[in-house]
């Protein structure tokens, strides 16, 4: 419920700041802030790749692969303790994403994968 606060605020912010991020349209939106669990782990920011490139939020197959190599690298780094390594993969995420918002990725989309990207470096760093 607070991440759903969270990400309504944002969106709201962006909209006064003079962003129409709802131009491809509204129920995509919905759909973003709908379907994606939010859970605070590689694996579901994966989830959320592979979810956007299904319903055509993000429409290269390469740029969704490549997104999904970066999480997989930063999975593997976690999962051998090498938290700085993963914390460096997911902000190399963050970066193809924000690089690829307007081209490749619906720039709602790529707001929402950036937000659970910063989400899951700071659950690695709390631990």
């Amino acid at each position: 419920m607070k991440l759903r606060l969270v990400v309504v605020t944002l969106t709201l912010l962006l909209l006064a700041a003079g962003f129409n991020l709802f131009a491809s349209s509204s129920a995509s939106a919905k759909v973003i802030a709908d379907d994606c669990m939010h859970s605070v782990t590689i694996d579901s920011l994966e989830m959320c790749v592979k979810q956007a490139e299904e319903q055509g939020h993000i429409n290269s197959q390469n740029v969704a692969h490549t997104l999904l190599a970066k999480l997989d690298r930063a999975e593997d780094a976690l999962a051998d303790n090498h938290t700085w390594i993963a914390i460096r993969g997911l902000k190399a995420f963050i970066h193809e994403v924000k690089a690829q918002s307007g081209k490749h990725i619906i720039p709602m989309h790529a707001m929402h994968l950036v937000m659970h990207a910063e989400m899951v470096i700071q659950a690695i760093q709390k631990e």
